[in-house]
């Protein structure tokens, strides 16, 4: 309980008021606290709380701001002190742990806060609601971002993306504070190290070793030509998935997932806009030239005929707007995995790699990694265009190498 008004230091005004009304929410409700206690107790003038703030819920607003940016400090230190020497099982129960406790003792450290924000919850603006979820929002893409990580330093994988494990695990933290200060919490859980506990375990029961991990395989330039050419034959959708796998390195699935508004021309450009499965947003560009093929300009390239073709195909839908996804069926519906992985069996079927398998879809991304690093671009730049980790980046510079060495010794010839 706070019992005599904060003594006035060099604080702004603004982030006192801020920090006073946090300690008289959380202490008193937020019903129970008026605007002049918390102008008494931060001593300034109620009009100066009105100038810089509005109302009382442009307080509440300022004060849940000031909350999520201090969770989102505790998710974010919380991740670089466990993320860097996580390589096992143990060591992501030990990650979960750390972070569920940590943040359950944030919410109990302003028990009349979270009481008043459930109870209250109706009665707040649209505008305090929605920044409230656009903060939590924010600390689950962080989780996320923590989690995907850990899953990749211990060489396991999930059957949900991390996004979708950040949304449940912080959704349960957060029910389980609401239960405890609201209720007896120990009819339901016998204490707090059970609920943890049993959170952890749901978590690590899904938990599976990553399977080995294929070599990179890239198709010469000769072969990827003559699918290109494949595909082409095949039609003006086939042609340009091809295209975008080789000139732009995106994946199958990356493609089901691609809408219209995801392309741009940009400075004489095509650009993707892609997600990958923390639903990180990343721009791609799309390569005209491909092994030293050009394959049209920015306007007038596979991709472009396709979305022409689309385009006609459609127009005799009705609301045919509604349709986003940029590759479709006959059907009108998004383009699925499978029907993907299908048309690459079509145009790669007469070939094969050196030790006689079939050619994979995936080597049409390490065909245009590879490609990328022998064009000069540079590591990070690398990292930030093709999603992949810093880590992975060696088995790319790796293949690199052995084909730059085959190369020069072949050069010796001549």
């Amino acid at each position: 309980m706070v019992h005599a008004p904060m003594s006035v230091s060099r604080i702004p005004t603004r982030q006192r008021i801020v920090n006073t009304a946090l300690e008289l929410f959380a202490s008193k409700g937020i019903t129970e606290t008026t605007t002049r206690q918390i102008a008494d107790f931060a001593q300034v003038n109620e009009v100066t709380l009105f100038r810089h703030f509005g109302n009382k819920h442009g307080l509440l607003l300022a004060v849940l701001q000031e909350c999520l940016q201090k969770y989102l400090i505790l998710a974010q230190v919380g991740e670089s002190l466990m993320v860097s020497d996580i390589s096992s099982q143990s060591d992501l129960r030990r990650f979960l742990k750390y972070y569920i406790q940590s943040s359950l003792r944030a919410l109990e450290s302003v028990p009349e806060l979270v009481r008043s924000l459930v109870g209250e919850a109706g009665q707040y603006p649209l505008e305090s609601r929605q920044a409230l979820a656009q903060g939590i929002n924010q600390v689950n893409q962080t989780i996320a971002t923590a989690i995907a990580d850990v899953l990749a330093n211990s060489r396991l994988q999930y059957t949900l993306p991390p996004i979708k494990l950040a949304n449940l695990l912080n959704t349960c933290i957060l029910g389980y504070a609401v239960i405890t200060l609201t209720s007896d919490v120990q009819a339901i859980w016998r204490d707090r190290d059970d609920f943890v506990n049993t959170l952890v375990d749901m978590f690590i029961q899904e938990v599976s070793p990553l399977t080995p991990a294929h070599p990179i395989m890239d198709i010469p330039a000769e072969t990827v030509r003559e699918i290109l050419l494949q595909a082409k034959k095949c039609g003006a959708k086939d042609y340009a998935i091809a295209y975008l796998l080789f000139g732009a390195g995106i994946t199958a699935l990356d493609m089901t997932r691609l809408c219209l508004k995801d392309y741009q021309i940009q400075a004489n450009h095509g650009i993707l806009r892609t997600k990958d499965v923390a639903d990180q947003v990343r721009s791609v560009p799309l390569n005209q030239k491909i092994l030293g093929h050009r394959y049209g300009s920015a306007t007038n390239n596979p991709l472009s005929a396709y979305l022409k073709a689309r385009k006609h195909e459609l127009k005799d839908v009705p609301n045919n707007d509604h349709i986003e996804a940029m590759f479709i069926s006959g059907d009108r519906k998004p383009l699925t995995l499978e029907e993907i992985e299908q048309m690459w069996e079509r145009w790669t079927q007469p070939y094969c790699n050196l030790d006689g398998s079939s050619l994979s879809i995936t080597q049409a991304r390490h065909t245009w990694c590879v490609e990328m690093l022998a064009r000069g671009i540079d590591a990070d730049s690398f990292c930030i265009i093709s999603g992949i980790k810093g880590k992975e980046l060696q088995a790319y510079q790796t293949r690199l190498n052995e084909k730059l060495a085959i190369e020069k010794a072949i050069a010796l010839d001549s």
